[in-house]
């Protein structure tokens, strides 16, 4: 979790929204990112999405953990769900509600 919140800094540092993610596989950092939509005029360059990108093609997903520093959007959820990432820690959802909720209903049914 911390190197998703030097992600985030990093990103907020770069005038972005502060929020960043890692995805990994048992102590191993597969790749980490952060959010890029102002930096980028991309509306989808999420943390999660970028850690994914960076990550690349994967076997499977099933047994990594993704880190992000904010609960995940709708977009972001529904990715995690479509590549069956069954653990999410999540650094803060107070301020911004996510789908944590959603993404926890599908993992249970794998």
């Amino acid at each position: 979790m911390r190197i998703a919140y030097d992600e985030a800094k990093a990103g907020f540092d770069e005038g972005g929204c502060p929020i960043g993610s890692v995805l990994a596989r048992g102590g191993e950092v597969l790749a980490c990112g952060r959010n890029q939509r102002v930096q980028r005029g991309d509306p989808i360059a999420h943390g999660e999405m970028d850690a994914l990108r960076k990550a690349g093609r994967q076997k499977s997903y099933r047994d990594t953990t993704l880190f992000t520093s904010l609960s995940p959007c709708v977009m972001c959820a529904g990715t995690i769900v479509q590549f069956a990432i069954l653990r999410v820690g999540t650094g803060e959802a107070v301020n911004f509600a996510g789908n944590e909720k959603f993404c926890a209903s599908m993992a249970s049914r794998w």
